[in-house]
């Protein structure tokens, strides 16, 4: 069950949270001051570095992590860090920012809490000093989470002016950062330095840097007399009003490089217009030669790249491997794609792979110039855009907003026909947008209205309400709600904990109140085998466009919640679906589905206790709809499967008095239940189905013996067969009759029962434990008080050896 999986998660998630807590390494940064060793009072990001390096208190800083294996997190406040010279980490760590999350609401486009917000943290060199270099000793791996940096340089380094905000010589890894007016004369944002750099963007902003080569990144291009191979990955970032009239480029690749570029906008960037480029890969360049191996390797996939200026936006020549996938790569003025090695039109290996891309293929400004080759047969699924204006297909640059992830971004428009880019019917774009908005590839919605949900070209993806097709069946309501009470018990914890971080606060209380919800309803409302569907989880939300206090269009995301959708549904039988996707099957009385408000679930059930039939299952079509704009509906089926929940057999101790000839009678069935089936009073069909194994002559023989010990006896009043393929063992009433077979015996033991439910299903093991008072720990026997005789201890001697005879005999 979906939500179930959810609250395991978020149970694990917040026992992680109290581990950390206890365990607590990371380096606080309590300065906004640039000091070093001068303030022990305070901790400062440069002293945090070193203390991390030393693995030692260093001024105001903790010590961090002792062993120098493990990566030290550095943790920075909201506000503005100065830096008078550069920072040179020296050994691996992790630096993040202020937490840029609202935890009173859930985020536009997620859903789920926090709410996302700008950056909070922001570090800057002050126009008069790069930012990182890890280029020294260790070469030290870089993570950079939630930060902003900002007026970094490098052309006061005479020897080294490359990478204005960061120099690695190690792997970097950038989340959520923002580099802004950062300036080198190669390598204006970053510059990647020897075979041990590799670089990792993961969203983030990249605005106003420059350089005289690689506006945003450059790198070495060969170390110890070979090729530098290393591996960078560009993903959901935006990159705009980068470079200059004098840049040459803005990524310039060398070397041996793995390049992936998934998901971002790259707009309004700027390179030299007779002989620059906004992307080079190529060997062949107007200013000479370049060290790019043949094996290296360029990858575009779901990218916007438009409105650029340049001799080329894409340089490229017949080295190299140039795959690209669904990209808008147009609308740019220069070449969008120039072949560096002179008439590409003939070639036939020059190395260009396109699959679904948007390009303009008339030869003039903006041609993505392309071998007749790549093109054959209409191979490549090009939608050219030659003759179409921009502002047909695409909607101006969206500024920074919750709707966008807060970064820069176009989207496309929805014109509803096969001249837009949504929709296209493509199924291998990147699985989700620039905004991490994952791209549903839905076939399944069965509305009137409803259109196969498949990839629109470019970074973003136009959120079109679309409910899925969502398969489940019944699970154990005893599991469930332990579950539930379980996170409610850890958040209730968390809330009643003073040291419990304040800003977790108001989403505690509102899980707290959730959880307490599912609790409360889910037993006042549940039916027999029910099947809880939570029908927002998986679909996607409408977002529609308004227009803001100045009149400008906004887009708004509809969340997929109570307050923006009504939803509806209606129980269609068992069957299967067709070839066409469709419902087959007959209408079935019996079977119930139903909207429950208490719960926020689609509920299934059955009034009778029949499963499903194997290969069939039982349909109930449900339907989302825009409360604001009822125009807006989308609508697919459950897909429902009834199974028999085992019943619960518990452990249990019984006492056996020593000495007593009377014997023990005991009901095991008050240590079992058949609850995880739910509540069988919602069995209108069948009313009076008891809760465990009645044979056909109308006897309850539920319980089964697993294991008999001969020192022990048990009966029952009532036994027979068991019921189905376990007809070979015996089963017995739930009452049932221990004894010891020798009243001298001090001994205590164990068995193992199976208890079986109403329809045959047998239930885990349990143990019963019989303790002997003879062997309690205040027995006399044990404590050592009273006479004991010698006849008394050759007794025991024979039933000790008597007891490890049949035991023995038990193992052959």
């Amino acid at each position: 069950m979906k939500n179930y999986k959810k609250g395991f998660l978020t149970l694990v998630v917040l026992s992680a949270m109290s581990l950390m807590a206890a365990e607590d390494k990371t380096i606080y940064v309590t300065t906004f001051d640039d000091e070093d060793g001068t303030n022990p009072d305070k901790c400062s990001l440069r002293e945090a570095l070193h203390a991390a390096a030393i693995h030692k208190a260093y001024g105001g800083c903790s010590a961090g992590q002792i062993y120098s294996s493990v990566p030290n997190v550095i943790q920075l406040e909201a506000g503005e860090y100065k830096l008078n010279k550069e920072l040179r980490p020296n050994s691996d760590v992790s630096i993040v920012g202020k937490k840029p999350g609202d935890y009173t609401r859930p985020d536009v486009l997620t859903n789920q809490f926090p709410a996302a917000t700008p950056i909070k943290t922001t570090i800057s060199g002050q126009g008069i000093s790069r930012i990182f270099n890890t280029i020294y000793e260790n070469k030290p791996s870089l993570v950079l989470n939630d930060l902003i940096l900002k007026d970094g340089s490098s052309l006061g380094d005479s020897n080294y002016s490359v990478g204005g905000a960061i120099y690695a010589g190690g792997t970097l890894t950038l989340n959520n950062v923002t580099v802004l007016n950062s300036k080198a004369k190669v390598g204006g944002a970053i510059y990647l330095n020897d075979v041990t750099s590799s670089l990792n963007i993961n969203y983030g902003v990249f605005d106003g840097n420059s350089a005289d080569q690689g506006s945003v990144l450059g790198m070495t291009c060969s170390d110890n007399l070979g090729f530098t191979t290393r591996t960078i990955g560009i993903n959901y970032a935006s990159f705009l009003r980068n470079g200059s009239e004098n840049s040459l480029s803005m990524f310039s690749f060398c070397g041996q490089p793995s390049v992936t570029f998934t998901a971002n906008t790259i707009t309004d960037n700027v390179a030299n217009s007779n002989q620059g480029s906004i992307i080079q890969f190529t060997q062949t360049t107007p200013q000479g030669k370049v060290n790019l191996s043949d094996i290296a390797a360029l990858n575009l996939i779901s990218n916007t790249i438009v409105r650029n200026t340049a001799w080329s936006t894409l340089l490229y020549g017949f080295n190299g491997i140039k795959a690209l996938s669904n990209n808008i790569l147009a609308y740019n003025t220069g070449k969008s794609c120039r072949y560096a090695d002179g008439d590409v039109s003939k070639v036939e290996k020059s190395g260009v792979a396109l699959t679904y891309n948007a390009l303009t293929m008339s030869a003039g400004n903006d041609q993505c110039e392309v071998a007749e080759e790549v093109r054959k047969d209409g191979k490549d699924h090009t939608f050219d855009v030659s003759n179409i204006n921009f502002s047909t297909l695409l909607n101006e640059l969206e500024p920074p907003s919750e709707s966008t992830g807060f970064m820069p971004m176009y989207f496309p428009k929805n014109l509803g026909t096969d001249k837009d880019l949504v929709d296209i019917g493509y199924t291998g774009c990147s699985g989700k947008d620039q905004r991490g908005v994952t791209r549903v590839i839905a076939e399944n919605s069965n509305g009137e209205n409803d259109v196969a949900n498949s990839c629109d070209i470019g970074s973003t993806e136009v959120l079109r309400l679309t409910a899925n097709n969502l398969s489940a069946t019944n699970s154990s309501v005893v599991t469930m709600l332990e579950s539930y009470q379980t996170i409610l018990d850890n958040y209730n914890k968390l809330l009643e904990d003073p040291a419990t971080n304040k800003d977790f606060i108001p989403f505690y209380k509102i899980q707290s109140e959730t959880y307490s919800n599912l609790i409360k309803y889910t037993k006042s409302d549940q039916k027999y085998r029910t099947i809880f569907v939570d029908p927002f989880a998986a679909n996607l939300p409408a977002e529609i466009v308004t227009k803001n206090t100045s009149g400008q269009d906004t887009r708004v995301v509809k969340h997929l919640n109570t307050d923006n959708y009504s939803v509806t549904v209606k129980a269609l039988g068992v069957g299967t679906l067709n070839d066409k996707k469709v419902f087959v099957g007959k209408e079935d009385p019996n079977f119930k589905c139903e909207w429950n408000p208490n719960l926020k679930r689609i509920m299934l059930w059955r009034i009778n206790d029949n499963v499903t039939p194997s290969g069939d299952n039982e349909f109930c079509s449900y339907q989302l709809q825009l409360i604001a704009d009822p125009s807006i509906k989308s609508s697919a089926y459950i897909i429902g499967s009834f199974t028999n929940i085992a019943p619960i057999a518990k452990d249990a101790t019984l006492n056996i008095e020593y000495g007593s000839t009377k014997p023990l009678d005991v009901d095991l069935l008050q240590y079992a239940n058949d609850d995880g089936d739910g509540n069988v009073a919602a069995l209108t069909a069948k009313p009076n189905k008891p809760k465990f194994y009645v044979n056909p002559e109308g006897i309850e023989l539920p319980i089964r013996i697993a294991n008999s010990i001969d020192p022990v006896v048990i009966t029952s009043d009532r036994s027979g067969p068991c019921p189905g393929d376990d007809g070979k063992y015996t089963c017995y009433s739930g009452k049932v009759h221990i004894q010891l077979r020798s009243t001298l015996d001090p001994f205590s033991y164990n068995f193992t029962y199976y208890v079986y439910d109403a329809d045959g299903k047998i239930s885990n093991s349990a143990t019963v434990k019989l303790q002997n008072s003879g062997t309690a720990p205040s027995s006399p026997r044990v404590s050592g008080g009273g006479a004991f005789g010698w006849w008394s201890i050759l007794g025991l001697f024979g039933l000790l050896g008597y007891r490890r005879y049949q035991l023995h005999k038990q193992a052959k």
